[in-house]
């Protein structure tokens, strides 16, 4: 029952834009635009992809499906002038849904966001790259520290290619940005990448601490 209702709550910007919009330039590519959107985070669902946030995607879906709606609105009454008439049926009840779904969504992004991406925890296993050609995957493992700013990390254990000194091989790894956003909008944690050796394995830890 709650898939079905979430996947009726993720259709509802694009079930509104159909029932609500006229024919304008903007009708079906913002239909196609809101459809493909739809597709992505079900393809997350289904774990055909697998992107390093998905928490953050699926916070990200419903804001930017309204605002897309919203916009494409406003580009209609621009075009083709005010309505001549009020909705009526169907269309009329998918637009009062569709404005409580955003009065919701603007209330509970903020808290939901704060929740998922304020305290400590383990990076996506996509946060670890694939072993380049001729390095050999040892293993890998996961933790978290403990107390005040802890912080929790990945670890993929290398064995450096044949014929390369094992530092040096570590060196080609390391990226050149130690710390980066752990996600696009909404996560602001840092994820930070640390490259090192131990005797003649290599370390590729990724870590994600809390933020401020």
């Amino acid at each position: 029952m709650w898939a079905v209702l979430g996947v009726l709550f993720a259709l509802l910007p694009l079930v509104h834009w159909l029932l609500r919009a006229r024919a304008t330039p903007f009708r079906l590519p913002l239909a196609g635009a809101l459809l493909l959107w739809l597709a992505l985070v079900l393809a997350v669902a289904l774990d055909l992809l697998r992107p390093r946030n998905e928490a953050e995607l699926y916070l990200l879906y419903t804001p930017l499906a309204e605002l897309a709606v919203l916009l494409g609105l406003w580009l209609e009454r621009r075009i083709a002038g005010p309505r001549a008439e009020r909705p009526s049926g169907w269309s009329r009840a998918a637009g009062i849904a569709f404005h409580a779904q955003l009065a919701l969504v603007l209330c509970l992004t903020p808290l939901l966001a704060l929740l998922f991406f304020h305290e400590a925890d383990v990076p996506s296993a996509q946060a670890l790259p694939e072993p380049p050609p001729g390095y050999t995957a040892l293993g890998s493992g996961q933790d978290c520290g403990n107390g005040s700013g802890a912080t929790c990390w990945r670890t993929l254990y290398l064995a450096a290619p044949p014929g390369v000194p094992t530092a040096e091989a570590a060196a080609r790894l390391r990226p050149r940005q130690r710390c980066e956003a752990n996600g696009w909008l909404l996560d602001r944690r840092e994820l930070c990448t640390e490259v090192s050796t131990d005797d003649t394995t290599i370390v590729y830890r990724v870590l994600l601490g809390g933020s401020l």
